[in-house]
C-alpha cells in the first residue's frame, strides 16, 4: 500500500484484512479490554482517533487502532543484515548529516516493528549502517499479555512500538520510562518538531512517555457519481450544516428492492467518532485532567440522537450493518465502489485509492464545527521505552535517529521510486519531515490527490485529542458498548445510554484514582 495506507501500518492492516474477510467480529478500534492499541505493527502504524472506538468489522472504519485492541502483528523476520557497515565517524557526517552521540557496544531489542515495507527498511539499514556498534534486533510481535507477563518479570526489551493511545495507560502503571531527560539532553531531537496533538497522547503528569511516529486524521470523503446522480454538486455539501448531511444522506441511499446497494452518508459514530462529533457540537466526553467523564451534556446527547436518527432515516441499524459487513478492501474498497456517498474517513485511505484507482472521482473537505471551525482528530504509534530497560541511552539513540526529518526522506525517497506515480507521502508525526515528503518525494497525480496531500498538514495542525487518561480504554469501551451502540439500535434513549454509561466510566476513573 501507500501514503497514509501507510506501508509502516500496513502489517496489521493486512492481518486485520484477513480477518475482517473471514467474519471475524474483531472490533479494530475497540478501546476497552486490554490496555495495548497497537495502532499499527509492522514497521508502522496507524490508529483510530486517539481514544475512538469501533464496534464492528467493517472495512469502511479501519482506522489505525485504537487504544484498547492489540492487532496481531504479522509474523515477519528481523531485518536483513545491511549491506557495507560504514563506520560510526564517517555516518556522522554522511548523506543524513547525523551526529552519533552514542558510541559503546550495545544490542538493543525492539518489539511491535518489522521491515515489511520499502520506508521502514531503508531507514533501518541506515541505522544500522551509522551505528555498527549497535546490534538491532526486531521482534514483530507484541501483545498486552507479553507486555504485561514481561515488565512483572523485570525482563523487558528496550523498545516497544506501541499505539499512542495505549501509551499513558502503560505510563500510569509503572510499564515506561519517562523520556523528558533524554529529550532534553539530545540537541539533534526538538520536540516542537511534531504535532501538538500527538505529542498530547504521549504526555501525563507532566512528563513525555513515548516519541509519536505516523498519524492519521480524519475529513470528509465526498464521491462525486453518486451525487451527480441525484443532482447534488460536491461544492454544495456544507460539513457545518447537520441537516443538509442528514438530507443529502436519505437521498443518496440506494437500494434494490429491500437490499441497501449505497449508503448515504456514514458519520462515522459506530466507529468511533463520537469524539469529533461532540467536539463539533462544543462538548467533550471527558473533562481536561482525564478526571470526570462529561458523556451526557446536553450536546452529547444532540450530537448520540442526531447520529441515531440518520442511520434510522437511511434504513436502520440492522440494515445498514448487514451492508457493511459486506464492504471489501484495495479495488473493492466501499468508497471506490461507490457503496458509500458521503463519509468521514481517516486519511490512510488516499494511499489506497492512488493505488488501486486513481482517476476515481472525489474530493475531500475539512470536517467542521458548526461554526466552520476545523474539528478532526487523529491516531497513530509511538516508540516507548519499557521500564527497566538495560540500554536506554542506545534505545534512545535509535528513537532519535529514526525520528529525524532527513531519515524520513531517504526512507521516502526509496518508496516513492519503488511505486512509480502511485506514491502518497505518509504521515510522519514530524512536521519538518511530512515538509520535506511533500515538497521533495511527493510528484503530483491528480488535482484530487494533490488536494487531498495539501489538505491533511493544515488538518493536523488543528486536529485534537481526547484528554489523556490512564483508564482511556476502559473509557472508550463504555462509551461504545453502552451509549453509542445502544442508542443507534434503538435500544436505549442516547439521554439514558450517556447518562447510564456516563456514571459506569466515572466509576472507572475514580477506582484508578482512589
Amino acid at each position: 500500500m501507500n501514503g497514509h495506507h501507510n506501508r509502516e501500518q500496513d502489517q496489521h492492516k493486512l492481518s486485520r484484512r484477513k480477518v475482517l474477510q473471514l467474519g471475524s467480529k474483531l472490533a479494530i478500534l475497540t478501546i476497552g479490554g486490554p490496555i495495548l492499541a497497537s495502532c499499527g505493527g509492522g514497521g508502522g502504524g496507524g490508529t483510530p482517533t486517539a481514544g475512538m472506538t469501533s464496534p464492528s468489522p467493517s472495512p469502511a472504519s479501519p482506522s489505525p487502532a485504537a487504544p484498547g485492541v492489540t492487532p496481531e502483528a504479522t509474523p515477519a523476520a528481523s531485518m536483513a543484515p545491511s549491506a557495507s557497515p560504514t563506520p560510526a565517524s564517517t555516518a556522522a557526517t554522511g548523506a543524513t548529516g547525523w551526529q552519533v552521540r552514542f558510541k559503546e557496544q550495545a544490542t538493543i531489542t525492539a518489539w511491535g516493528f518489522n521491515t515489511d515495507n520499502t520506508t521502514a527498511r531503508v531507514r533501518v539499514n541506515l541505522f544500522k549502517q551509522t551505528y555498527p556498534n549497535i546490534q538491532l534486533r526486531l521482534v514483530p510481535e507484541i501483545t498486552d499479555q507479553k507486555i504485561l507477563t514481561a515488565v512483572a518479570s523485570g525482563q523487558v526489551p528496550d523498545l516497544f512500538w506501541i499505539g499512542r493511545n495505549s501509551v499513558i495507560s502503560w505510563a500510569a502503571r509503572g510499564a515506561l520510562e519517562p523520556l523528558n531527560d533524554l529529550i532534553e539532553n539530545d540537541d539533534r531531537f526538538n520536540m516542537d518538531n511534531f504535532y501538538e496533538s500527538a505529542v498530547k497522547e504521549v504526555t501525563w503528569d507532566d512528563q513525555i512517555w513515548a516519541i509519536p511516529q505516523f498519524m492519521d486524521v480524519r475529513a470528509l470523503w465526498i464521491n462525486h457519481k453518486p451525487l451527480q446522480e441525484v443532482g447534488i454538486k460536491p461544492d454544495d455539501v456544507d460539513p457545518k450544516n447537520w441537516n443538509q448531511l442528514q438530507q443529502y444522506g436519505v437521498k443518496l441511499t440506494k437500494k434494490q428492492g429491500n437490499r441497501l446497494t449505497r449508503w448515504g452518508f456514514d458519520h462515522k459514530v459506530q466507529d468511533g467518532y463520537m469524539w469529533m462529533w461532540s467536539w463539533a457540537n462544543n462538548s467533550n466526553l471527558l473533562s481536561e485532567d482525564g478526571r470526570t467523564a462529561t458523556f451526557a451534556t446536553p450536546e452529547n446527547i444532540e450530537a448520540l440522537r442526531y447520529a441515531a436518527e440518520t442511520i434510522q432515516k437511511q434504513g436502520g441499524w440492522k440494515a445498514f450493518d448487514a451492508f457493511r459487513q459486506t464492504w471489501q478492501w484495495d479495488a473493492q474498497h466501499p468508497v471506490i465502489q461507490n457503496q458509500v456517498a458521503l463519509t468521514l474517513y481517516e486519511s490512510w485511505l488516499l494511499g489506497m485509492i492512488a493505488e488501486f484507482a486513481p482517476d476515481h472521482p472525489f474530493n475531500v473537505i475539512p470536517f467542521t464545527d458548526k461554526s466552520g471551525k476545523i474539528v478532526t482528530a487523529v491516531g497513530g504509534l509511538a516508540w516507548a521505552i519499557p521500564k527497566g530497560a538495560k540500554n536506554k541511552e542506545a534505545a534512545w539513540e535509535f528513537i532519535s535517529f529514526m525520528s529525524d526529518a532527513q531519515v524520513w526522506l531517504r526512507g521516502a525517497k526509496a518508496q516513492a521510486n519503488e511505486e512509480k506515480g502511485k506514491y502518497v507521502p505518509s504521515l510522519t508525526a514530524n512536521k519538518e519531515a511530512d515538509k520535506l515528503l511533500r515538497e521533495q518525494v511527493y510528484s503530483p497525480i491528480n488535482d484530487a490527490i494533490d488536494s487531498a496531500v495539501a489538505l491533511f498538514p493544515r488538518l493536523l495542525n488543528n486536529s485534537q485529542a481526547p484528554p489523556p487518561s490512564p483508564v482511556n480504554a476502559e473509557i472508550n469501551d463504555i462509551l461504545n458498548n453502552d451509549a453509542v451502540l445502544p442508542a443507534l439500535r434503538g435500544e436505549k434513549s442516547p439521554e439514558d445510554a450517556l447518562k447510564a454509561a456516563q456514571e459506569k466510566a466515572q466509576a472507572a476513573i475514580d477506582k484508578f484514582f482512589k
